[in-house]
């Protein structure tokens, strides 16, 4: 219980952190001519106080999010479950914390089949130990089984969720992290345009405050190739 406590607690420092690198004066109706078609890729304004501040961080944000299943492992949890707690429960949980400043526009899709076992996708528990490619291949596997589908340049953020019940070094390997911006620049499907907005992956059993912490580093985006949330 102090644990999950703690991870809360670090996923609401982490977004008011955002907030205040993207303070501004709120608007009655956002800019939609600010939104470029890589959001990622956004630059940041500099204010003489506060510094940097993220382009991104306010407003709706258009998320897709795929629910993936490996062809040698069958998901632990149903998947109306996992659609409830990623669209309902984590614009509930963005709205709530940013008091109405942001919220989340999902599109749910799943089960999208991936063509390789686990072990082909499987990483470190480990930050500094995840294979960068397997990383990727999870990814953009996932992109292109849905791409006749998907206009992604609709979407500012991806999360891929993987269904395998996963704990430290156990079935996906990692619970949740932030692909892009962190361990990825880009991703793109198969023949197309490298897609540079915001990527997570969590897995199935992933808590709402992880989903909701490791979105809130996506959320900051990237300015002059760097992570503005650390």
């Amino acid at each position: 219980m102090g644990k999950l406590i703690n991870r809360l607690t670090c996923s609401l420092f982490v977004f008011f952190f955002i907030l205040i690198l993207g303070c501004q004066e709120v608007r009655a109706k956002r800019d939609q001519g600010e939104l470029s078609s890589m959001p990622g890729t956004m630059p940041a304004k500099e204010d003489p106080i506060l510094g940097l501040q993220s382009q991104q961080a306010r407003g709706e944000q258009h998320m897709l999010i795929l629910a993936v299943k490996f062809p040698d492992v069958e998901p632990s949890f149903p998947l109306k479950r996992i659609r409830k707690k990623v669209t309902q429960g984590l614009n509930k949980y963005v709205k709530e914390q940013s008091y109405g400043l942001t919220w989340v526009q999902a599109d749910f899709r799943g089960w999208v089949n991936l063509p390789d076992p686990i072990g082909s996708y499987k990483v470190s528990p480990y930050n500094f130990k995840v294979d960068r490619t397997r990383v990727k291949k999870l990814i953009e596997d996932s992109i292109t089984a849905v791409e006749k589908e998907v206009n992604f340049t609709q979407y500012q953020h991806i999360l891929v969720i993987p269904g395998a019940f996963t704990t430290p070094g156990k079935g996906y390997g990692m619970i949740c992290y932030c692909a892009n911006p962190g361990m990825l620049s880009g991703v793109r499907k198969k023949g197309g345009k490298p897609f540079r907005g915001g990527v997570c992956v969590a897995a199935e059993n992933a808590h709402l405050g992880m989903f909701a912490h490791d979105f809130f580093h996506a959320l900051g985006g990237i300015h002059k190739n760097k992570r503005l949330v650390p």
